[in-house]
């Protein structure tokens, strides 16, 4: 509804018009011309629209307002409801109702309004990237395209210059036997033709051609034979969209599922199932089940395991067992499914950090001490080192399919990934990404099954996708999609990444479809 017009006479400019609003300071009423130059003139003063200008107990205009009820009154007020409550000036009041506007606007300008455009600058950088991605992809596939078409066009003239070349040289050897076979017919009808001639001939000249045979020495009676045909045809094979596909390569989409939150920094994380993951938290003893549950994209915690020492690295086997390293006592610790910890291996003076089972499931250990090594266990007792002229302070530690184990290092002066075979030769280094401004820190590694290595780099807040020949492929994760200082990382059953992260002190786990 509007608001409602009286029709009386206005107070400033004396004419008889609809009145809209009434002074509190001038005690005045007025029309809309003169509240509008009142305004301008006396920017102090409080106007009220008429329809809130008077009290409604008395229907006297307000005057004061009362701070006990915090609402404006009319002087008869103060000897009624109101009276011995404490009020102050209208002027007064709209000011500190100001003030609390002010403050309000103040938190959404400096605090609130910032965020929504940090938001809002992230996503039309998002939106520039997403059409960055797009021609990018469309780039590569359209080479990848056109690579195809050539090796189709190439293997396509290949065959039929095969067929030609065979061919042919059967075309030319028939002709020159069909070369032989004419003239050889050409001389037996012209024979024929001599034969028929003697019929008008004397028998002188008839017993001299009979007396003169053979006339073809060199004419066999039966023609020679040809050479063998070569039966030729072309049989098509079913073009199989499987095998196209894999040829033109795979789109890697990484869909962040959700994160959720954990009580401490997370600094290593296994999954023990595709929904279930135990992590460690920085220098704390004790390791952590949640189970994540994918249609509420919430994790609860599952279970709590206390223990006497700081796990550095650990790893899940058969029949719900860990082993955990302890690098502080120098050891291997065996959890059995009971969670009752016992002394499995002992490696001092070497600090044992990370665990892998490599593809024969022996148990192989980064070592630091004195030098660096990778210790693999055939059992508790007898193993083999590797690696020792490569590495320095090798800190985790992952084997690829094609049977390289991939290493972090935390050497002092660089920080580095590298790949060595079995027998301990290195294949290839990487440094980290020259364009970055922090150093290289890379604190987890985990290999998918398409031999692509994935590297949480700590210092860059990102996770880095390499091929198995150490070339960087994609950043997978960085800070533009919440990551921050990544830790832990595994890859689950169902291709689900997992990511340990620390977090405004407390800890955070990233959910990520990685490969499906």
């Amino acid at each position: 509804m509007g608001t409602p017009q009286y029709a009386l006479i206005c107070d400033t400019c004396r004419e008889n018009r609809t009145l809209t609003s009434y002074c509190v300071d001038c005690h005045g009423s007025m029309c809309i011309e003169c509240t509008k130059n009142h305004q301008t003139l006396y920017a102090d003063h409080i106007s009220l629209p008429m329809a809130e200008s008077k009290c409604p107990d008395h229907l006297k205009f307000y005057s004061v307002h009362c701070k006990m009820c915090d609402k404006p009154i009319c002087r008869e007020c103060l000897t009624g409801f109101h009276n011995g409550h404490k009020y102050s000036d209208m002027n007064v009041a709209k000011q500190e109702k100001l003030n609390e506007v002010k403050t309000y606007m103040k938190n959404l300008h400096e605090n609130i309004c910032p965020l929504y455009q940090s938001t809002e600058d992230q996503g039309k950088r998002q939106l520039d990237d997403y059409a960055s991605e797009i021609e990018m992809v469309k780039i590569i596939i359209n080479e990848q395209r056109e690579k195809l078409k050539s090796k189709i066009d190439e293997l396509c003239n290949s065959i039929i210059y095969s067929v030609e070349t065979t061919l042919d040289a059967h075309s030319d050897q028939l002709k020159k036997e069909l070369s032989s076979i004419v003239d050889g017919k050409t001389k037996i009808e012209n024979e024929i033709k001599k034969c028929k001639d003697l019929t008008e001939k004397g028998i002188l000249e008839i017993k001299e051609f009979l007396e003169t045979l053979p006339h073809l020495r060199d004419i066999p009676d039966r023609p020679p034979a040809l050479s063998k045909p070569v039966p030729s045809k072309f049989f098509p094979a079913e073009i199989s969209e499987i095998a196209l596909k894999q040829m033109i390569g795979s789109v890697l989409l990484v869909r962040v599922h959700n994160s959720f939150t954990c009580k401490m920094p997370v600094s290593y994380v296994q999954a023990c199932s595709a929904n279930e993951v135990w992590v460690n938290f920085e220098d704390e003893k004790m390791l952590t089940k949640y189970s994540y549950q994918q249609n509420t994209k919430m994790a609860i915690e599952k279970e709590s395991l206390k223990l006497d020492f700081k796990p550095e690295c650990f790893l899940l086997l058969k029949g719900d067992c860990l082993l955990a390293s302890d690098r502080f006592n120098h050891c291997i610790w065996k959890i059995d499914k009971k969670r009752k910890p016992q002394s499995f291996i002992k490696m001092s003076p070497n600090n044992p950090k990370g665990l892998c089972l490599n593809n024969r499931q022996e148990l192989v250990v980064c070592l630091s001490g004195l030098t660096g090594c990778l210790r693999v266990y055939q059992n508790e007792k007898t193993y083999r080192e590797i690696g020792k002229d490569v590495l320095n302070a090798p800190r985790r530690v992952a084997q690829n399919g094609d049977e390289n184990y991939i290493v972090l290092d935390d050497h002092l002066q660089s920080h580095f990934v590298v790949a060595i075979d079995p027998k301990g030769n290195c294949k290839w280094k990487f440094y980290g990404l020259e364009e970055n401004k922090l150093k290289f820190s890379p604190k987890s590694v985990c290999c998918d099954s398409l031999q692509n290595i994935i590297v949480s780099d700590f210092g860059n807040h990102s996770i880095l996708l390499l091929d198995k020949n150490g070339k960087f492929l994609m950043n997978l994760l960085c800070s533009r999609y919440g990551l921050w200082s990544p830790r832990g990382m595994c890859l689950d059953s169902e291709g689900k990444l997992w990511v340990g992260q620390e977090k405004d002190g407390m800890g955070e786990c990233h959910v990520v479809q990685y490969i499906k």
